[in-house]
């Protein structure tokens, strides 16, 4: 219910506060000059977007091949997403924010902090198996008072050594989770 109120208000105070900018930018260096503003940070951002994008195809087409999960790729590709939707608003407070979305770091960051955030309000238990079948790890990231359980995730696993080459171990090798 909050986030729709929070949702509800932007779409009706962002372009508010576009529209204002965009007069009060006019009226300072001319309406030409605001034009041309707008529009060089459109297509800036545009030709940005797209370099950025071929090398995130590039590093999930290579982390298929190494046979890791593209978690992080995806993740940036759906920020540059978001980052063309607002490329694609009229406005500089909207410019600015994709913009910032383009800035490799920040988007990592704003991805670690939005999956950080995710793995919080989630109830999840990660269940590892080792050689003999048995749990070696179970690991409950975080469980509400009086949660009934979330789901579970069960998988089998097989450490690499330093040089590569598959070690057995057992969960008590793990560092503790993050809290």
């Amino acid at each position: 219910m909050m986030l729709r109120l929070v949702v509800g208000l932007l779409f009706i105070v962002v372009p508010v506060l576009e529209l204002a900018l965009l007069i009060k930018t006019g009226q300072l260096i001319g309406v030409w000059a605001t034009v041309a503003l707008v529009v060089t940070t459109a297509v800036s951002g545009a030709i940005i977007l797209s370099r950025q994008s071929f090398t995130l195809v590039g590093r999930t087409l290579e982390a298929l091949s190494e046979g890791r999960a593209p978690v992080a790729p995806v993740l940036e590709g759906m920020f540059l997403m978001v980052a063309g939707a607002l490329l694609l608003t009229p406005g500089l407070i909207t410019d600015v924010a994709a913009l910032l979305l383009l800035v490799p770091p920040i988007r990592r960051a704003i991805a670690r902090w939005s999956v950080d955030r995710l793995l919080r309000r989630a109830d999840v238990t990660v269940r590892a198996y080792g050689e003999g079948g048995d749990p070696d790890m179970e690991w409950r990231p975080h469980t509400p008072a009086g949660a009934a359980g979330g789901p579970v995730i069960e998988g089998e696993f097989e450490r690499l050594g330093e040089e590569g080459q598959p070690r057995r171990g057992s969960g008590s090798e793990l560092p503790p989770p993050k809290s």
